[in-house]
């Protein structure tokens, strides 16, 4: 049975998303077991006295670190602070150098600097520095994947690859807060972060001995498959690296600045649901953060097979000419921003409805999960061979919901957790989700831009290829 290297590198490319997100999110659980603990009344919302509140007997661990909520919660959010900072960098230098070793530092990096955080922890300005760094490298991963979505992954197979290579961000994300807490309660909070950052060591050798950063160098494949994927619709060929940046011409393209906006817009609900649907289920639904991490987790576990199936869909109407490709990414980004938008305005209004609440929760993150086959795989569709570029400039503002939302809602609660007061923080979410839908169904496209195929800064280039490409180009979009 031949075995398909690019199916084996998808896979890759999905636990590299595993390792990334799982680093990301570890320290929400972790730190429950660094603080000491506060007394006094917990802040939960009265208006619900239906609900019991939550007891503390899973809160019971007394933390060596003597630090304000204030501190605890820059501790969290000065990660995305160093995200926001390095997208842009670390998008250039996807496109611009040998990818694979920029995911391997990416990685690498991840699990050294995970490591150093139980070192690091008594002073907190040199935590503060080293979540920063931490948030800087893990940058480069979205970049990453689209550049080398247009390398392996070919043209028939691509929404069913993306959800299957971002499954790894949710399977990530479920992984980390259930071992997190078993390693809490059973270990210790230092034992969270140095069996996390070693496991991606492991995937660091496999990756480095094994694969290449394009299949013209890689050197465990028939000859039959590579010519398969070089030969394919839309393959971002090594060359690419060396072509001058179309800087104009990306920032005169209405598809992209579409998408900026689309970015920006459109991952609110995602962000808002991952920083704050736990602050909302314990202060006003009133679960304990044993059952809170159980609901949390379950949508996330969802995705992972749901992302898939909506790509294969989408692939599926495609090859059978039900819808082009440009009007996939416009299902896909319907069913990332409508649906929610519908479900937090329920949320916003049943009051007290817990039931309700959990369930429309749930879906609201099933359903937003559809934004990595739609808007963020959607700069690999407009330009193969810019698309680390693209997810950098794209990705910056797109990450500014994840550092702005919880001082929004830290500031609307200030004086109390009310439903009225969380309802303008819903509806905050919902106005950016339709306006980045209306947007991307306007003005939205997944047609390869002619500003892909530049004259390149290399001599010795072939001048006929950009031609050849966008000729292919118009017999695909015939085809479909």
């Amino acid at each position: 049975m031949e075995i398909r290297v690019r199916y084996l590198f998808a896979i890759m490319l999905c636990i590299a998303n595993m390792i990334i997100y799982g680093l990301k999110v570890n320290i929400a659980t972790a730190i429950i077991g660094m603080v000491k603990k506060k007394p006094g009344v917990p802040d939960w919302s009265d208006e619900c006295p239906e609900f019991e509140v939550p007891g503390e007997t899973v809160t019971d661990i007394d933390g060596p670190f003597d630090w304000t909520s204030s501190e605890q919660g820059l501790v969290v959010s000065i990660y995305f602070a160093g995200y926001l900072v390095g997208m842009f960098p670390s998008g250039y230098l996807a496109d611009r150098f040998d990818t694979k070793i920029v995911l391997l530092f990416c990685v690498f990096a991840n699990g050294i600097l995970t490591i150093l955080v139980p070192v690091t922890a008594s002073t907190l300005y040199v935590l503060y520095t080293v979540r920063f760094l931490t948030g800087l490298v893990s940058a480069a991963n979205l970049p990453i994947v689209n550049v080398l979505l247009g390398t392996w992954v070919v043209y028939e197979e691509k929404s069913t690859w993306v959800g299957i290579i971002y499954a790894g961000t949710s399977l990530g994300t479920v992984i980390s807060i259930l071992t997190s807490g078993l390693i809490l309660r059973y270990v210790g909070w230092e034992a969270i972060f140095y069996i996390h950052g070693t496991l991606p060591l492991i995937w660091c050798v496999i990756f480095y001995i094994f694969f290449a950063g394009c299949p013209e160098e890689q050197k465990y494949i028939t000859e039959q498959e590579r010519s398969y994927i070089v030969s394919s619709y839309g393959h971002r060929a090594p060359g690419s690296s060396k072509m001058k940046i179309p800087w104009k011409s990306i920032f005169t393209s209405t598809p992209f600045l579409a998408l900026i906006v689309t970015n920006t817009l459109g991952n609110f609900c995602w962000y808002f649901l991952l920083t704050q649907l736990p602050l909302y289920m314990n202060k006003i639904l009133r679960y304990d953060i044993a059952s809170n991490a159980a609901i949390v987790c379950t949508p996330y576990l969802v995705n992972a097979f749901t992302n898939p199936l909506i790509g294969r869909v989408l692939d599926w109407g495609r090859k059978k000419g039900y819808w082009s490709q440009t009007v996939a990414r416009k299902i896909a980004v319907f069913i990332s921003t409508i649906p929610p938008s519908i479900f937090l305005v329920v949320i916003a209004y049943v009051g007290c409805d817990r039931l309700t609440s959990t369930v429309l929760l749930t879906m609201s993150i099933v359903v937003c999960g559809a934004i990595f086959v739609g808007h963020l795989c959607n700069q690999n569709d407009l330009a193969p061979n810019y698309a680390g570029i693209l997810m950098g400039i794209t990705n910056t503002p797109g990450t500014i919901s994840a550092f702005i939302l919880p001082p929004i809602v830290g500031a609307l609660v200030s004086e109390g957790h009310t439903i009225a007061r969380w309802r303008i923080a819903f509806w905050i979410t919902i106005v950016a989700q339709v306006m980045a839908f209306v947007t991307f169904a306007i003005f939205g496209s997944a047609k390869i831009q002619p500003w892909n195929y530049p004259v390149p800064d290399v001599e010795n280039w072939d001048a006929d290829e950009g031609q050849q490409q966008q000729q292919q180009q118009e017999q695909q979009e015939t085809k479909t």
